[in-house]
């Protein structure tokens, strides 16, 4: 499944984004963003997918992240069931690692921090249960504003690089991941992600990355070990995928949603990746979010 582009959006007079979330169940779908990320599992349990590492998650749950790194929480099927009275809850915080400003960054008592969102760059998470202290200025964060948010920012990281953590991704996911190994690339992948229920030409992706049609096309084999065509396809069915299992949308009506222009075209390349046709994939994967298992 290809990770799908999130804009985090600042509130106005902000620097950085801290949220809670509760619902029947995690709804946000495989996805990065440029900005860091802090998330605690406050109720729930599932899946974590970070890179191409997954594990279960469940209360307490606590990761950081730099940015670019594609990740999400999937629920447990149990909380996906019509009568389930099961809630899930988080609090996060998305921020650049910008807003500490180059000066302040750069101060000797700031290199801890510094160095601990160096190492986010593989996914962070703690060894143990995080310290109450920890815990008590992380949810604490959302009722807080202006400077005093800030500054509980600093301290949450700073409280969070005193506890035993471990890299959750290896050297190896980056030399595999083409997303991860090239700007151009990335440029491509999220102008696809925005714009795959249209018409997409190698034309015009050629010319966002400033290259002709065929150098562009050797380049993007090179680095994807796919054709482009292919990799619009891919995405295309991964959206259908995703709304064969969320959505009571007719198959017919998923297909062009997703792009396709007829729906024999559709069905064909759904059961040439899927191994299913639509409605198979449907009944079959029903009740549950499935990641390619």
């Amino acid at each position: 499944m290809q990770p799908q582009v999130e804009n985090v959006a600042k509130r106005k007079g902000e620097s950085f984004v801290v949220g809670e979330y509760r619902a029947r169940y995690f709804e946000r779908s495989w996805h990065y963003h440029p900005e860091c990320e802090l998330l605690m599992i406050t109720k729930g349990f599932g899946v974590r997918v970070v890179g191409n590492h997954r594990c279960s998650f469940s209360q307490g749950d606590l990761v950081l992240l730099s940015g670019d790194v594609p990740h999400a929480w999937f629920s447990d099927a149990s909380f996906l069931e019509p009568h389930s009275e099961g809630f899930c809850e988080s609090t996060y915080v998305q921020f650049d690692r910008s807003i500490f400003g180059n000066r302040f960054s750069n101060l000797p008592e700031m290199q801890p921090i510094q160095h601990l969102l160096d190492k986010a760059k593989y996914g962070l998470t703690l060894t143990d249960s995080a310290s109450g202290a920890l815990v008590d200025e992380l949810l604490s964060l959302p009722r807080r504003s202006g400077l005093d948010r800030l500054l509980g920012l600093i301290k949450v990281l700073d409280l969070f690089r005193m506890h035993e953590y471990k890299s959750i991704l290896t050297d190896a996911y980056f030399q595999d991941s083409f997303i991860a190994k090239s700007g151009r690339v990335r440029k491509v992948h999220e102008f696809v992600m925005n714009n795959y229920m249209n018409d997409i030409s190698v034309q015009e992706v050629a010319e966002l990355v400033g290259m002709n049609v065929s150098s562009f096309c050797r380049f993007f084999k090179k680095m994807t070990q796919r054709t482009f065509s292919q990799y619009v396809k891919e995405i295309r069915i991964d959206y259908a995928q995703q709304l064969l299992l969320l959505t009571e949308l007719p198959s017919n009506q998923i297909g062009f949603e997703c792009g396709f222009s007829s729906v024999a075209y559709f069905n064909q390349c759904f059961k040439e990746l899927s191994q299913l046709s639509p409605l198979e994939y449907r009944s079959k994967m029903s009740g549950a979010l499935d990641l390619g298992n």
